[in-house]
């Protein structure tokens, strides 16, 4: 049977074209049919077909081919490839940065313990040198006590040469400062004491030495000194039976009618006849004379010394003067240095986000801006050991003594890092509290700011231009009165307190005024910062006096001698490291 014919296919009719008359050719109307409306001339007759010439073509299907399966391939293993390069990339960075991190981590960690350990022998030293120069001054003092019992002038004076010489060894000066110095330094030798209060020209009364009494009565000693049991050289040499001695103390404003702690005089207690009938004889009124004549040099003295120490402070007063200008300059470069550096980070971190394809250029800025930095925090450091060594001078000029002062014995409560718990949030012995201000934290190390940091605090660095703008600081202020939280003010190493109160003006006048007086934490004063944008956490209705009663206030700073007005006004607060010795 032959095979069939497959059916065919007949194509679609395709619909009459219809040609388009001429321009300006009426169009040929078919009979029979009503034409109603017709176009005008040359117009196209809506829904007809378009003419052959202006039919659009079929855009042809694309066609997925090998050539198109091996370029995507390539694609694929490219963008692979390139991500994996990017990803290898980001992780050597990122390791690159860790490892950078860790070693200045491990730097600064080496340079804190170098500080501490050169901190630690700088104090070793001076303990030393202190102990040995206490153990020398004792030594001179009982040579110069010994040779005054034995009438030993050449070892008195070369004892007082030998004080005038550590003068000279430590550049104690001859201007008036040096000059009063070295005077308090030689009466000190002249009218010092043993374990019983006596001293050389009672020592030398004793021994019976009139012409040493002579040398330390030229010197300044006092001829009415008592020492145990209140016994006064005249007491003493009168006793041993000295008759020069005697007559020589008389003679110099030694007042026989003093009485020991037996309840005897001189004259009572004298082993010589002769003694007793000098005594007995003695005409009071040259005593009289004498000891008026004693009390005007005496009062001449003073005078003289109240006039040399009114001009030594007047001197160091314009030293400390000066050397605060210094400081408060180097102050304000160090925290335009600051300023500067968070802009050049700032200004990175902006550019890196837009792409910027080049940030080497910025980082260099970033590094130039930190050495600037670093530069001028050590020049700050010079500066404010300067000017704590002048305002130590002073203080030593005003006390009138010539020992010295502990540079760390500064005002305020010495404590622990650890301690802090206790002393700003427990406040046990209800000290910050009863004295009705907030606490200036005082610490030199920085740990006090790290504690703080990751506690339940708002903090605020004064030198960080983003922290410090003027929302931040209100919304960081508003959440601590809130919910009851300490709000940090970090000034670092820069007096920042007035410039931060400036600034704050900008929320608020005087704004810094009620945290001071506490009386931010009043509705009628906080409520005044309070924005509708903040959202409904900050309504009226959200804030209870309980949480608002536990608001507090501390301000942290670097340095160790803050403005007067700031630590007249605060609680303050020393951070104290311990050093092994």
């Amino acid at each position: 049977m032959p095979p069939k014919k497959p059916p065919v296919t007949k194509a679609p009719a395709r619909a009459p074209v219809k040609s388009t008359p001429a321009k300006g050719t009426p169009a040929k109307v078919t009979p029979g049919k009503k034409v109603s409306g017709a176009p005008a001339t040359g117009a196209k007759k809506p829904g007809a077909a378009p003419s052959k010439g202006n039919v659009p073509t079929k855009p042809k299907e694309k066609v997925w081919t090998k050539q198109d399966d091996a370029a995507r391939t390539i694609q694929t293993k490219y963008r692979q490839f390139r991500a994996k390069k990017i990803l290898e990339k980001k992780k050597k960075e990122k390791m690159d940065y860790e490892e950078l991190m860790n070693k200045l981590e491990h730097e600064a960690f080496l340079k804190l313990v170098q500080m501490e350990q050169e901190q630690a022998e700088k104090d070793r030293k001076k303990e030393e040198g202190e102990r040995r120069r206490r153990a020398e001054e004792i030594k001179r003092k009982k040579r110069m006590l010994e040779a005054a019992f034995d009438g030993d002038n050449e070892e008195i004076l070369q004892i007082l040469k030998e004080v005038k010489e550590l003068d000279d060894k430590n550049n104690i000066g001859n201007d008036v400062i040096g000059k009063n110095l070295r005077d308090r330094h030689l009466l000190a030798m002249v009218e010092c004491e043993d374990a019983n209060e006596n001293t050389p020209i009672s020592e030398a009364a004793n021994g019976g030495n009139a012409d040493t009494i002579k040398l330390l009565l030229d010197r300044g000693a006092n001829p009415n000194t008592q020492g145990q049991f209140k016994r006064t050289p005249l007491y003493r040499s009168a006793f041993a039976g000295h008759l020069e001695a005697c007559q020589m103390l008389l003679q110099n404003g030694a007042d026989p009618r003093i009485y020991a702690s037996d309840g005897q005089n001189p004259e009572q207690v004298a082993s010589l006849a002769a003694v007793i009938q000098l005594l007995k004889e003695w005409d009071i009124s040259q005593t009289e004379v004498l000891l008026e004549k004693l009390e005007t040099e005496k009062e001449k003295r003073l005078e003289e010394v109240k006039q040399r120490r009114a001009a030594e402070e007047s001197i160091l007063e314009k030293q400390v003067e000066i050397t605060q200008q210094e400081y408060d300059v180097m102050q304000k470069q160090l925290n335009h240095a600051y300023c500067e550096l968070e802009k050049r980070i700032s200004e990175h971190d902006n550019a890196v986000a837009e792409g910027f394809n080049r940030p080497e250029i910025l980082v260099q800025a970033i590094q130039d801006a930190e050495t600037e930095v670093e530069i001028l925090k050590m020049n700050t450091e010079k500066s404010r050991d300067k000017l704590s060594q002048a305002k130590l001078k002073l203080r030593e000029q005003q006390k009138g003594g010539d020992d010295g002062e502990d540079p760390d014995d500064l005002p305020g409560l010495k404590v622990l890092v650890k301690e802090l718990d206790d002393v700003l949030f427990r406040d046990v012995g209800n000290k910050i509290k009863d004295s009705g201000k907030w606490p200036l934290i005082i610490d030199r190390t920085g740990q006090a700011a790290t504690f703080l940091r990751y506690r339940d605090t708002n903090c605020v660095n004064a030198l960080s231009p983003k922290q410090m703008e003027d929302d931040k600081v209100r919304l960081s202020l508003l959440g601590a009165v809130r919910f009851g939280k300490p709000f940090i003010l970090d000034m670092m190493e820069v007096d920042m307190f007035d410039t931060v109160s400036d600034r704050f003006d900008n929320i608020l006048k005087g704004l810094m005024g009620l945290i001071m007086d506490k009386s931010i934490m009043q509705e009628e004063n906080y409520l005044k910062i309070v924005k509708e944008s903040d959202g409904p956490d900050y309504q009226k209705n959200k804030f209870n006096d309980y949480r608002t009663s536990s608001f507090k206030f501390f301000i942290i700073t670097k340095n160790p001698y803050p403005p007067d007005n700031l630590m007249d006004n605060t609680y303050p607060i020393r951070i104290y490291v311990p050093t092994a010795r």
